[in-house]
């Protein structure tokens, strides 16, 4: 059996098990193309490579609002604009240096061309930047402005000035907002009655231009900082890990000599995960080195598949939410059709598993006769490579894509402390259900939970009939240079996360396949105990529910006073709506409020059925579930810009509910709804 990691000899202890390599190439690279050990001179690098070529592109609007072909500026022209903008910020002193010496610039927008602009000026000025995702509410600025101390912020839309101005009083150092879309004078007025001057995007660039000469530079060594990324901060307050351009070059780096990404200038990459998230920073590191391209959506989730169809990209960097829902719309599509169309396409789907199983991506009848249609109609004909991470990919759903698309589609594993690089699946592995071994310069071990059953001396793994054997079990932790320095004015909080010898604490539980390939089995963090003794994972519970097509969220609680878990289920309305809508109707909210209706036997069923194939125990299947209708929202404040259950928040929320569910006995009463 081919072994993708190895162990290195005499590392293992008492309560932890040997430290594994990259079985191909274990060696440490600090820098990437020509050089490059810095995001800086990566960006530069790519101008040297492609000046003429593709760099930034967007789809312009009509006065209708309805967007048109995308249109690309060279990265000649993206330099010319960095340049205006760093001129700006020098002339106007912008970046003063914080408490810790530090010359920061958040940005608060979506993914757009001015985000990069304004990061590399920032970076051109020996800066750093304070991403924001443009979710944020106005207490969750004000707490990283006022953190960071960042004087400067440049704002996509009116209303994300706004959410800045409302806490301007509360930051003391904030005094210019730069804005890339229209303002009213109205706007620029509350801007100076707080003391803050109000400019646009283009009136900053201007000023720049206005020079005549580039003021000289002063680029950032591969130890500074290089962004600030905020944790989502689920159970508390968000925290900024700082990330180095050492250690940003390092997961390129490693991602690179692993394999998995050969680019050249005439590709091109779909921006649409939002650029504060680690992930996305990565991919575009590696494609500005390379002289490719990057094409922004439109800032409208709904739109995703409309942009992709008209970009055509190379590179497509996923997360699980979004395939999972593809693949739902798919799969619902072909059972619609029934009959002969349905029979022919889950025989060809199953001949392409098949030939997974054997090392084939192609079949030379089933890709010209189905998926090739499939997936042009999706924009994705032209795609070399798809890489998803960020949370576990099903493996049906990942099959299935590897089928469909006919190219290379990797499961990462990482954390935004580690630059989100600490495994991939290597390239021509096809097996699934598990992330792959240490990328070249992560070195990974895994140490004893003795609470939750975990060894690293462990040999098997699940139940005596439908286990699996394994190499050990345990916490997953990691080190490299990859990993972070540590939270922003946080010390406790990085104690806990990184110890003297450089080892990152995942709070995950892994198991190390006979392969030497790492799988993602539970999750220490986020765990509590029920009465009877037994540890929850409640993270891994949810991700079991919401495989189900009908199950769009799920948040699962329980406590040491009680003996079983309840759950608050929203189903998937447009799933629901299929199967028991009656022509165009579907009341989602009275099907909620019905606990005899069809949703709710059918969810039912799902619960005990999906928890049966994840061979949940019985301790960790949900007893009693409320539904509600409406999803969890970033603006409502139960998910966190990533999308991730804020557990206080939601519990808060279904406080009452949940009490309810358990004031009658777990076999005297059935779910039971919200409204």
């Amino acid at each position: 059996m081919e072994q993708h990691s190895v162990i290195v000899p005499d590392t293992e202890t008492q309560t932890s098990g040997p430290i594994r390599r990259n079985a191909n190439n274990a060696n440490v690279v600090l820098s990437v193309r020509e050089g490059c050990r810095t995001v800086y001179e990566s960006f530069r690098n790519g101008a040297m490579v492609s000046p003429g070529g593709a760099c930034l592109g967007w789809r312009p609007l009509d006065p209708n609002g309805d967007a048109g072909p995308y249109v690309f500026m060279t990265y000649n022209e993206v330099l010319s604009r960095i340049d205006a903008v760093h001129n700006a910020l020098v002339t106007r002193n912008a970046l003063p240096p914080n408490e810790d010496g530090l010359r920061l610039l958040a940005i608060y927008s979506r993914n757009r061309p001015e985000w990069i602009v304004a990061e590399q000026a920032c970076f051109a000025s020996g800066g750093a930047t304070v991403p924001l995702y443009d979710t944020l509410g106005a207490d969750t600025v004000e707490y990283i402005l006022l953190q960071t101390g960042a004087p400067t912020v440049v704002c996509g839309t009116p209303a994300e000035v706004a959410s800045v101005l409302a806490v301007a009083a509360a930051c003391p150092r904030l005094g210019l907002v730069v804005c890339v879309e229209p303002f009213t004078e109205e706007l620029v007025g509350t801007a100076r009655s707080k003391g803050v001057a109000l400019v646009s995007f283009d009136e900053l660039e201007s000023e720049g231009r206005r020079m005549l000469r580039r003021l000289p530079h002063s680029p950032p060594s591969p130890g500074c900082v290089a962004t600030f990324c905020y944790t989502s901060g689920t159970t508390g307050s968000p925290k900024g890990a700082l990330l180095t351009h050492q250690s940003l070059i390092a997961s390129v780096a490693s991602v690179e000599q692993a394999g998995i990404l050969e680019l050249d200038s005439e590709d091109i990459h779909f921006s649409y995960l939002p650029l504060p998230h680690v992930f996305e920073r990565l991919v575009q590191v590696n494609i500005f080195a390379s002289g490719a391209a990057v094409g922004f959506y439109q800032g409208n989730p709904l739109k995703l598949v409309e942009d992709l169809q008209a970009l055509r990209p190379t590179i497509f960097p996923s997360v699980p939410r979004v395939l999972n829902r593809i693949y739902d719309k798919i799969m619902a599509g072909v059972a619609a059709a029934g009959g002969s169309k349905e029979a022919l396409f889950r025989r060809a789907l199953a001949s392409k598993v098949e030939g997974l199983r054997r090392g084939q991506l192609k079949h030379w009848l089933w890709d010209r006769l189905i998926f090739n249609t499939v997936k042009a109609g999706l924009g994705l004909d032209r795609l070399k490579v798809m890489a998803t991470g960020s949370a576990p990919i099903a493996p049906p759903v990942l099959d299935f894509f590897r089928c469909m698309l006919g190219c290379d589609v990797f499961e990462g594993y990482g954390q935004t402390e580690g630059c989100a690089a600490a495994t991939i699946t290597a390239p021509g592995d096809f097996s699934s259900g598990h992330v792959g071994p240490p990328v070249p310069c992560v070195e990974i071990k895994l140490i004893d939970v003795p609470d939750m059953g975990y060894r690293h001396t462990d040999t098997w793994h699940g139940g005596d009939q439908d286990g699996m054997p394994c190499v050990g079990r345990g916490e997953i932790v990691y080190r490299g240079p990859v990993a972070f320095t540590g939270y922003y004015k946080m010390p406790e909080k990085t104690a806990e996360t990184i110890d003297k010898d450089g080892w990152l604490y995942s709070g995950d539980i892994g198991l190390w396949t006979l392969s030497g390939n790492l799988k993602i089995i539970d999750r220490k963090k986020n765990i509590f105990k029920l009465a009877q003794g037994e540890y929850v994972a409640a993270e891994k519970i949810e991700n079991v529910l919401t495989t189900s097509p009908l199950i769009g969220q799920a948040f699962v609680y329980g406590d040491s006073l009680q003996s079983y878990l309840v759950a608050v289920i929203v189903p998937d309305e447009e799933t629901a709506a299929a199967r028991f809508g009656q022509g165009d109707t579907f009341n989602l909210a009275a099907a909620c409020a019905a606990p005899g209706s069809e949703l709710w036997q059918a969810i039912t069923e799902e619960v005990a059925t999906r928890s049966s194939e994840a061979k949940l125990a019985g301790f960790e299947t949900v007893r009693k579930f409320i539904l509600e209708p409406a999803p969890f929202s970033v603006e409502e404040g139960l998910l966190t810009p990533t999308f991730k259950i804020k557990r206080q928040a939601v519990e808060a929320k279904y406080k009452g509910a949940i009490d309810a569910l358990y004031a009658t006995p777990v076999s005297a009463a059935g779910p039971r709804s919200s409204l």
